[in-house]
């Protein structure tokens, strides 16, 4: 069955990208769930979060395995690629 690159996968992988270039990845935060009252998830830096985020596509019957890939690739890049855009002027 056709797939395309998940966009949820892209956009969580971006945001940690730009976040880990400039926190680092060893931030531990949690987060309230929005659809499971009283869920607290535990992370121990912003690459977890992204990778949960990409296997919750999976997990919902949304995307196959490939499709969170590629979303992963593509969202690293645009990350890294924001993360030099924002580095000040010298």
């Amino acid at each position: 069955m056709p797939d395309y690159p998940s966009t949820h996968t892209v956009l969580g992988w971006a945001a940690a990208e730009a976040l880990i270039d400039v926190l680092g990845d060893k931030v531990r935060f949690s987060a309230d769930s929005l659809t499971l009252p009283g869920v607290t998830r535990h992370f121990k830096g912003f690459s977890s979060a992204a990778h949960e985020n990409g296997l919750s596509r999976i997990y919902a019957g949304i995307h196959f395995p490939y499709a969170v890939k590629e979303g992963r690739r593509q969202g690293r890049s645009i990350g890294r690629a924001v993360a030099e855009a924002l580095q000040p002027v010298r």
